[in-house]
């Protein structure tokens, strides 16, 4: 499971689902803060950014795309490290199951610049989203994915890839606005060879997303 065969599957299965009911539409942006870690506790770095997005849903379908840009400053400033910048996209496609809960698939791609101050990292994701009315306007949406297919600029492989994922909207009824807050937080349990000795280098990432969004 990739980024590629993920992106067919968003293109040519979603249309399929979408004959039936009305078509709803939502775009917003926000403000987005990052934590960025490596192995080494001087590979620790935070910053911000700006993310916009846009979803669609009918009937048991929905999709939704993301993009974020952030600037990451190394936490300790006198460890010698290089400020980066980096940029993340993730795609999601569902479909309702029943209660609340949503079956989920979609990958998740991050690039770093310069391209080798930090790990840029893709993978394919696959989970479940659950998503409950807290009362007129308002709903939680909670989230968790395993990160499949792991590929890393630094080469080394993954087996094990966590996401998860927590987000509040508070609005009009109608959706026609919406105040959004997000969190998210991934983790790959990257390993690399070397001389025939395997090596243990996680890195994760967590981002807290902050803004607006309006439904048509």
């Amino acid at each position: 499971m990739n980024a590629r065969v993920l992106t067919v599957v968003l293109v040519c299965v979603a249309p399929a689902g979408l004959a039936a009911q009305k078509l709803q539409f939502n775009a917003g942006a926000n403000f987005v803060f990052g934590d960025y870690k490596e192995t080494a506790e001087a590979l620790h770095y935070q910053g911000g950014g700006v993310g916009f997005w846009g979803g669609l849903s009918k009937g048991k379908l929905s999709a939704d795309a993301s993009f974020a840009g952030l600037s990451y400053k190394p936490v300790d400033a006198g460890s010698g490290f290089e400020e980066f910048k980096t940029t993340q996209i993730d795609a999601r496609l569902r479909y309702y199951i029943a209660s609340g809960i949503s079956g989920e698939v979609g990958f998740t791609r991050r690039k770093m610049d310069p391209e080798f101050a930090a790990q840029s990292a893709a993978a394919g994701r696959v989970g479940l989203r659950a998503s409950y009315l807290l009362g007129p306007g308002a709903s939680l949406a909670v989230r968790g994915n395993y990160l499949a297919g792991g590929k890393f600029s630094g080469g080394g492989e993954a087996a094990f890839g966590l996401e998860v994922g927590l987000g509040l909207s508070v609005g009009a009824t109608n959706g026609r606005w919406r105040i959004t807050a997000d969190y998210e937080f991934q983790r790959f349990n990257r390993t690399t060879q070397a001389g025939g000795v395997e090596s243990k280098v996680p890195l994760q990432q967590a981002l807290a997303r902050v803004g607006a969004a309006l439904g048509f």
